[in-house]
Parts: structure tokens; C-alpha cells; sequence
């Protein structure tokens, strides 16, 4: 494809053709990370129901419209009894309706739902001697 047939007719180039991965782009795993803080403040009953209604909106995901993700979700949660920001519930929609699938987990890094192998010790990096930044005989140009 020349340049000229990448323009849009008002002469622009589109984003795809400024990004062609975006052409080819999979969707991604919806990844939530809830806070210790969230964990702690609620019931494990509610925690749970959390992430079922985060299961439920991402099996509904490609059938139904962010909005009516976000109210599903809104809906769930209040009858567990809880309550999120609104924005919250649009953010969460936005996060899986477009996702490959859903994994849960705490900042910690345990995997509440969903693939196992996104515990944290699995991606957390192998530092040995002078690959740590705190180790004294790092150089201190790196």
C-alpha cells in the first residue's frame, strides 16, 4: 500500500495505517488486581462476589454493549452489598468487554480466578549478584 492509498479522503493518514498493529492486535486478558485494602474491607462472601460478577459480565462480554455490562455488574454487586463509585462499574465493563478472558488477582500476586500461572513468583524476574540495583558492586552508570 503507497502512501496516497493510505489517505483518508481528507488527505489524513487513519490510525491503523499509522499503526499497523493495531490492524492485527488480539484481544488481551482482562487482568483485575484487587487491593489489599479491598480484600480486607469486605467479607470473603462479597469478595467473591465480586469476581463472580466480573465472570458472569465477561462471559456476556461479546453479546451485549459495555452499558448493559455495567449495569449487570452494578446490579451483582449491590445485592452482595458492594457498593463501588460509579465510575468504577463502566471502567471494570470497558476492561472485559473487549477482553479474551478474565483473571483476578490480589496486589499480592495471588491469582483469585483464572489462569494459575499469573501468580506473581511466575513473572517476578531471577535477580542474582550485580542485576539488583541495591547490590554495592552494581557500577553506578548503569
Amino acid at each position: 500500500m503507497t502512501r496516497e492509498e493510505s489517505l483518508e479522503p481528507a488527505g489524513e493518514t487513519s490510525d491503523v495505517d499509522a499503526n499497523p498493529a493495531a490492524r492485527v492486535a488480539n484481544p488481551r486478558l482482562a487482568h483485575i488486581v484487587l487491593s489489599t485494602a479491598f480484600i480486607e474491607n469486605h467479607e470473603p462472601a462479597q469478595v467473591q462476589a465480586y469476581i463472580d460478577a466480573l465472570v458472569a459480565a465477561q462471559e456476556q462480554a461479546h453479546s451485549t454493549s459495555e452499558d448493559d455490562l455495567a449495569d449487570g455488574l452494578r446490579d451483582r454487586l449491590d445485592a452482595a452489598g458492594v457498593i463501588l463509585p460509579d465510575e468504577s462499574y463502566r471502567n471494570l465493563a470497558r476492561q472485559v468487554h473487549d477482553s479474551a478472558g478474565l483473571a483476578v488477582s490480589s496486589d499480592s500476586g495471588e491469582v483469585l480466578y483464572g489462569d494459575p500461572h499469573l501468580a506473581q513468583p511466575t513473572h517476578e524476574p531471577d535477580v542474582r549478584g550485580t542485576d539488583d540495583p541495591e547490590d554495592p558492586d552494581r557500577p553506578v552508570y548503569s
